[in-house]
């Protein structure tokens, strides 16, 4: 089964250990892949309003929630519980909903056993290559709806080749 903390090391890698407060970018400033848009009253933001960086502890804590939404401890496969877990970061239940088109189950956005038996059940090099297209073509439907998104399509687009790495 996968192992979290190794997902969580992939991440860090991903969204960076870093300070971020980005024009245009819908969850604004962004602490380790952590909105203050979205997660306001997340503990971490103490630290930094402070002038310091937050413990690493609370970074991987806060991200545990995420791990345990899709399930990754009973993700069979690890490369797919961390692009699964990584992309929920990114984009929340709509990561999930994603997976599950790519595994032709019911798009509800939650993993229920239905969804977690497709998962392990599919070819892991299938079942990356369909999800990394249904990301590609999501990334491409925010740009197109918003043209101020299209600033971070090269980024979005290198994140959703990756899963098939």
């Amino acid at each position: 089964m996968a192992n979290y903390l190794k997902a969580f090391e992939r991440l860090m890698g991903d969204e960076g250990i870093v300070l971020t407060d980005t024009p245009h970018d819908r969850g604004g400033q962004t602490f380790a892949g952590v909105t203050r848009k979205n997660h306001p009253d997340w503990q971490g933001w103490k630290y930094i309003d402070a002038g310091s960086l937050p413990p690493i502890d609370m970074v991987r804590n806060f991200y545990g929630e995420y791990w345990h939404r899709v399930r990754g401890d009973e993700i069979i496969s690890q490369r797919v519980a961390e692009v699964l877990f990584g992309q929920h970061v990114n984009m929340g239940a709509n990561a999930i909903k994603l997976m599950q088109q790519a595994l032709n189950v019911i798009a509800d956005g939650v993993v229920g056993p239905k969804t977690l038996n497709a998962l392990n059940a599919m070819d892991e090099e299938i079942l990356l290559m369909r999800y990394s297209l249904a990301n590609l073509a999501r990334y491409h439907a925010i740009g197109m709806k918003d043209k101020t998104q299209r600033r971070f399509w090269p980024g979005w687009i290198s994140r959703a080749l990756s899963i098939c790495k």
